[in-house]
C-alpha cells in the first residue's frame, strides 16, 4: 500500500509540473465581432487576432467544448466564421516571459470551405516560415506538406489543432513572436475556429534588469545600467531613436554572466536632438526583451538637476542649469546628515563631485543656485 502510495505521488507531482499556463484566450462568445481582436485572457499585453479576409462573424456550432477553458459570454457555443474570397489569419502573440509555447483550437469547414491552412510565423516581423513547427490535427501529425494541413468538414465535435512551438528557441520570451494562416482562395465558403488558446511555461528571462540612467556629458551621451540574475545572457543592444519608433543599434555590450550585481558603461556621440534609447537585452538562446526608454536631449539647457550614474562607483556627474556666483551642491545621507558640501563653478551646467569615500546607501544631492534648490538622489 505505501508503494503504491509513492507511485500516485509520484505520477500526480509529474503531471502538475508538465501543466503550462494559459497565456491567451478566445472563445468568440461575445456575438459582436469588433471584439474578437483581443482576448478574453491575457497576461502579456498586446496579444490580437486580424483578419484580412472579405467577411468575418459568429456561428453557432454545437463542437464548441473543444479546447474550451471555461466558457463565458452572451453566446455560447460561438465559432469564429472566416469566409470567401479569403485573406491571411494574423496572431499576435508575444511571450516575453514564457517558453514551450503551443497554440490550439477547435476548427471544422463548410462543405466548399478552405480545404487546406498554411501555417507560417516569425520571430522578428521580417522572416517568415513554418521551420521547426509541430502540427497535429487532433492526434494524427499532418503530412501533406511543412505548415500545412487537411481541415476536416465535419462540424461536431471539432478538430483539434494543435501548433507546437515549444521546440523552436526563437520563440521564447520573445515580444514579437506572430502566426500568419493562409487559406485556398480559389473556394467560397468558410471557415470557423473556436476556443483558440496560447499555453506556455514559465520562463525568466536571462537578465533581471535593475536601473538604466543616462546623460549628456561633453557632447557624449553616457548611458549605465546595473543587472541581476544574468544566466545564460549573451549580450547588450544599445538602441536609438529619434521618433520613439523607429529604433536602430548604436552599439553593443557583451553580458558578464557574473552572479549578483553587474554594472555597465556605454558611451556614443550625442545627437543635437531629443533622443530615445533602450537595451535589447538578449539571451543565447536567441530570446531577447526591451528596457524602459531613457531620452536624452544635448540641445536643451538642463532645468532640473540629474545624476549620473546611479548608482555611483567613485564620482558623479550633476547636469544642473547654468550657476551663478555662490552656487554650491550639497550631499545628504539618508538620515539628513550632510556628508559633502561644495562650490559650483560659476557658469557652469555640468559638475563632477567624489564620493569615493562615501560608504553604501542612498543619498539626496542638493543644488543651491540663485536662492533656488533642486533636490536629486542616488545609490552607491
Amino acid at each position: 500500500m505505501k508503494r503504491l502510495f509513492t507511485l500516485l505521488s509520484i505520477v500526480i507531482t509529474f503531471s502538475a509540473s508538465a501543466q503550462k499556463t494559459l497565456i491567451d484566450y478566445w472563445n468568440f462568445n461575445e456575438s459582436d465581432t469588433s471584439l474578437f481582436h483581443t482576448p478574453i485572457v491575457s497576461t502579456v499585453a498586446g496579444a490580437r487576432l486580424d483578419y484580412f479576409g472579405s467577411y468575418v462573424d459568429y456561428v453557432t456550432d454545437g463542437g464548441d467544448t473543444v479546447n474550451s477553458r471555461g466558457e463565458s459570454g452572451s453566446v455560447p457555443g460561438n465559432s469564429l466564421r472566416l469566409r470567401s474570397p479569403y485573406g491571411p489569419l494574423f496572431m499576435t502573440l508575444p511571450t516575453t516571459g514564457y517558453k514551450g509555447i503551443v497554440v490550439k483550437y477547435g476548427l471544422w469547414r463548410s462543405g466548399s470551405g478552405s480545404g487546406f491552412e498554411t501555417v507560417t510565423y516569425t520571430t522578428d516581423g521580417v522572416k517568415w516560415d513554418s521551420a521547426g513547427l509541430q502540427i497535429t490535427d487532433g492526434a494524427i501529425p499532418t503530412t501533406t506538406g511543412l505548415g500545412t494541413f487537411t481541415v476536416n468538414a465535419t462540424a461536431s465535435p471539432l478538430d483539434l489543432i494543435t501548433l507546437d512551438f515549444s521546440g523552436i528557441p526563437a520563440v521564447e520570451n520573445n515580444p514579437k513572436f506572430q502566426i500568419q494562416i493562409n487559406f485556398n482562395t480559389a473556394v467560397a465558403g468558410n471557415n470557423r475556429i473556436n476556443n483558440l488558446s496560447v499555453d506556455g511555461d514559465p520562463s525568466p528571462l536571462a537578465v533581471s534588469l535593475q536601473s538604466f540612467n543616462g546623460a549628456i556629458v561633453n557632447s557624449t551621451a553616457k548611458l549605465n545600467w546595473t543587472s541581476a540574475s544574468e544566466i545564460n545572457a549573451k549580450q547588450f543592444v544599445v538602441e536609438a531613436s529619434s521618433d520613439k519608433k523607429n529604433f536602430a543599434s548604436v552599439g553593443t555590450v557583451a553580458a558578464k554572466n557574473v552572479k549578483g550585481l553587474n554594472s555597465y558603461e556605454f558611451e556614443t556621440a550625442a545627437p543635437a536632438t531629443t533622443t530615445y534609447y533602450r537595451l535589447k537585452m538578449v539571451d543565447k538562446n536567441g530570446a531577447f526583451s526591451y528596457s524602459p526608454v531613457v531620452v536624452l536631449n544635448a540641445s536643451v539647457s538642463t532645468k532640473k538637476l540629474t545624476v549620473f550614474p546611479n548608482p555611483a562607483v567613485n564620482t558623479i556627474t550633476l547636469s544642473h542649469a547654468q550657476a551663478l556666483e555662490g552656487a554650491s551642491v550639497k550631499i545628504l545621507n539618508a538620515a539628513g546628515k550632510t556628508v559633502s558640501v561644495s562650490n559650483l563653478q560659476t557658469g557652469a551646467t555640468q559638475t563632477t563631485v567624489d564620493v569615493s569615500k562615501l560608504t553604501k546607501g542612498t543619498y539626496i544631492v542638493s543644488v543651491e543656485n540663485n536662492g533656488q534648490k533642486v533636490v536629486s538622489q542616488f545609490v552607491k
